[in-house]
């Protein structure tokens, strides 16, 4: 009989980058490997739509209620399978009282997580519930689970304090997807040098703001940013903004030759996985990244990219180089790719999926 597995994640599919990345995008390879697979959301798309957005208190508060209850409704039916995933937690809010009921019913749970969520952080618009969102469940979930899968080196530490069962699984990309574009020749045009963020991310551009700054007084390159909101740089003449789709990602992403990921010096920043880089690297652009962070532990300095200080002077230094000598980033880009589709694609990392199921 194919192992049964319910996936307990936050969002709805198809919404969340954390989710998309860590598990959605295996869903179809893992079924074709023989599991049985139950994906249940806490939020409804609904409440989702309006989660992040000011007021509408009633309308989240009910549909926190309804994944409550949700929750509650599947606790009866867990021994019908064979492996409980949880996606970072099974409620957003409060005590971990759906964890405790799976370790006391003694389920095998399989906990997953790819940020340092045992650090409190929480959105502007939704301070009001931030005391609610109790980080040190997750000290409790660690130390109670089966097997718990994280995304870099640090987090694997941390995990090691409550629990020798740490799974490195990198947050990872499907290279059908992340595919490099075909692009005029370098000689006809401007190097696009570029990031992609959110809002939550984009005041650590100030990192590299002023070396761009210096660098265009210097070079012809155009600066590119992707993202939900416009961080606006008046003071670079081949300045472009371009609003985040998901329809056209891929395609945005893929005309950048240089992909900036600075990063300061921070918890919170080191249990990322450096996915900036990741998806830089999958379009075949050469990925420019802070030394802070867990960018090192995807970038090959020299080889795939360059691993740079976070000092005004080490960016220049590093930029200048690539945009001394432009011929670099064709190669560059191309052993990125190679590199990804080793260690941090899809295809590299179903293998250690399938073992968390004794598959």
């Amino acid at each position: 009989m194919n192992p049964r597995i319910l996936i307990l994640c936050p969002y709805p599919l198809g919404i969340s980058p954390s989710q998309r990345f860590r598990f959605e995008q295996y869903l179809e390879t893992l079924r074709e490997h023989g599991l049985d697979l139950d994906v249940r959301s806490f939020l409804d798309s609904a409440t989702m739509r309006i989660v992040y957005q000011p007021g509408h208190l009633a309308k989240k508060v009910i549909g926190a209620i309804s994944g409550f209850a949700r929750r509650l409704l599947i606790l009866p039916h867990v021994f019908s399978y064979d492996y409980i995933f949880i996606h970072r937690e099974a409620t957003p809010f409060g005590p971990p009282f759906v964890e405790a009921i799976l370790f006391m019913l003694g389920r095998p749970v399989i906990f997953d997580f790819d940020d340092a969520i045992f650090i409190s952080k929480t959105s502007k618009v939704n301070r009001i519930v931030g005391f609610a969102k109790w980080p040190s469940k997750v000290r409790f979930i660690t130390r109670n689970s089966r097997t718990v899968t994280v995304c870099n080196s640090y987090l694997v530490d941390w995990v090691k304090q409550y629990n020798e069962h740490a799974v490195l699984l990198p947050t990872t990309i499907d290279l059908n997807y992340h595919k490099p574009k075909n692009k005029s020749p370098l000689a006809t045009r401007r190097i696009v040098v570029g990031w992609t963020g959110t809002h939550s991310t984009m005041g650590y551009l100030n990192l590299v703001r002023e070396a761009l700054k210096d660098l265009q007084t210097r070079y012809e390159f155009e600066f590119r940013v992707i993202c939900n909101v416009d961080p606006k740089f008046p003071e670079l003449k081949n300045y472009r903004f371009i609003e985040w789709s998901f329809e056209s990602e891929i395609d945005d992403l893929g005309g950048m030759d240089i992909g900036l990921m600075p990063v300061p010096q921070g918890e919170w920043e080191q249990g990322k996985v450096g996915f900036k880089a990741i998806q830089y690297s999958g379009v075949a652009a050469v990925p420019v990244v802070s030394s802070t962070g867990s960018g090192n532990e995807v970038v090959l300095h020299g080889t795939t990219g360059l691993v740079v200080d976070n000092d005004k002077k080490s960016w220049v230094d590093a930029l200048s180089s690539l945009l001394d000598e432009p011929s670099k980033l064709e190669e560059m880009g191309r052993a990125a790719r190679e590199h990804i589709d080793s260690y941090f694609s899809v295809r590299s990392q179903v293998p250690t999926y399938m073992a968390l199921f004794g598959s």
